[in-house]
């Protein structure tokens, strides 16, 4: 009974009448109810919906896309003017496009649906399935149920990326910071390092100044008229050479100073380009991020790699910011996640321990020393585990390898 309950939500009234009446397909509001709200979300865009309220005078100032939405819904309800153009636009849109499909059986229609759904456009489909009278409540019900699901699906797997964006978005956020203090900090030093070339520039001028007052007295003391201001002279040339010494120290000084800072600078500029190639590699990551959990869409229950059945996945070394995300592409396959940081400095008692009860570890060596990898390989011998040593720890070779994938720059020890 609950089967023929369901299979009557399908069934119109007054099919008889129009399969040998005239017209070939049903007005949009003579459609099963069940099929409206998905052709107005599925079948007629944004603005489309606004230029269709505008011209029936229903486009409200303050309404939003659901607002919109309801009010095409509800007019569906029976034959007025917003319906009828509705209709009219729908029939612009996939009557010509529609007309194979408007002829199909019902099992061509089906295979027909299922290769629109996997190329993601089954508008058509869809409205091609409301309007034609003559299919059966089972077949319209299969469309249906895998359109409605469909969203449901999509929805949960748009909310789980966003929220993964979202992190990438704080960690972005925090580089974007770190590079700004470094800039600044490189602004001081350079403002630094010009104060001190200017010292020295004056320093310089000085001591060509006392150079010239110095020749000036010994061509004084030269001259005979001058016999008697020696003493003086002396005395004036000896206070002239302690002051030279002492602008030659300072000069000295201004220039240690200014190497100092001038290696200061060049240690920070080295960092600031790691920064920035850190920052660009962590866009690329972000960007490999969303296309792998774009492609992990298609994997679903029916997938032989699907499921994990538990195993224990240890992980050895990697970036630790990426821990979140190893962890979230094991646990969605339904295995548990384990990770270690990759330091035996203290000793690898821990590590060892999680090597026993782990079903399957994976050592990237770009993230690992060699001592490292040698002590996970020699645990894997000694335990009789399955060890994956990896070239790297992205997350496209991490999933492909616990989905049992082959990678080529992958290496597995028994």
């Amino acid at each position: 009974m609950l089967m023929q309950a369901q299979d009557d939500l399908f069934v119109i009234k007054g099919v008889e009448k129009i399969v040998t009446g005239s017209r070939r397909r049903l007005s949009i509001w003579e459609v099963d109810r069940c099929f409206k709200c998905p052709i107005i979300g599925m079948c007629i865009t944004l603005d489309e919906q606004k230029r269709l309220l505008k011209k029936t005078g229903l486009l409200e100032k303050k309404g939003g896309p659901f607002e919109m939405h309801e009010i095409m819904v509800s007019s569906m309800d029976k034959e007025n003017r917003l319906s009828r153009k509705i209709d009219n636009l729908l029939e612009r849109k996939f009557c010509k496009p529609a007309a194979a499909l408007l002829q199909l059986d019902e099992a061509a229609l089906l295979d027909n649906f299922k290769a629109a759904m996997e190329a993601g456009d089954a508008s058509m489909v869809l409205w091609v399935t409301a309007v034609r009278p003559d299919l059966s409540p089972a077949c319209r019900r299969t469309i249906f149920g895998d359109i409605h699901m469909s969203m449901h699906w999509n929805g949960e797997q748009l909310m789980r990326l966003k929220r993964k964006i979202s992190r990438q978005q704080l960690d972005l956020d925090r580089l974007h910071k770190r590079l700004d203090d470094s800039a600044r900090n490189q602004r001081s030093l350079k403002k630094e390092v010009n104060e001190w070339r200017y010292k020295n520039k004056t320093l310089q001028t000085a001591i060509a100044t006392e150079q010239r007052e110095k020749h000036k007295l010994i061509a004084a003391m030269a001259e005979p008229t001058c016999a008697g201001r020696t003493d003086d002279l002396e005395q004036q040339n000896l206070e002239l050479r302690q002051s030279i010494d002492t602008l030659r120290r300072e000069l000295v000084q201004a220039k240690r100073e200014i190497a100092s800072h001038e290696d200061e600078n060049r240690k920070l500029s080295s960092r600031l380009c790691k920064q920035f190639e850190k920052s660009r590699h962590f866009r690329e990551e972000a960007r490999s991020i969303i296309a792998e959990m774009t492609s992990l869409r298609q994997c679903d229950a029916n997938c032989p790699s699907f499921d994990l059945c538990r195993k224990r996945i240890l992980i050895v070394g990697g970036v630790t910011r990426m821990e979140a995300l190893f962890r979230d592409l094991i646990e969605n396959s339904n295995g548990i996640f384990e990770y270690h940081d990759g330091y035996v400095k203290k000793g690898a008692r821990s590590l060892e321990t999680s090597l026993k009860r782990a079903d399957m570890v994976l050592c990237p060596v770009n993230c690992n020393s060699h001592a490292a990898c040698s002590i996970v390989k020699n645990l894997g011998k000694k335990h009789n585990k399955t060890v994956h040593i990896l070239a790297n720890s992205s997350l496209s070779t991490i999933s492909q390898v616990i989905r049992g994938g082959k990678d080529g720059n992958a290496c597995t020890l028994n």
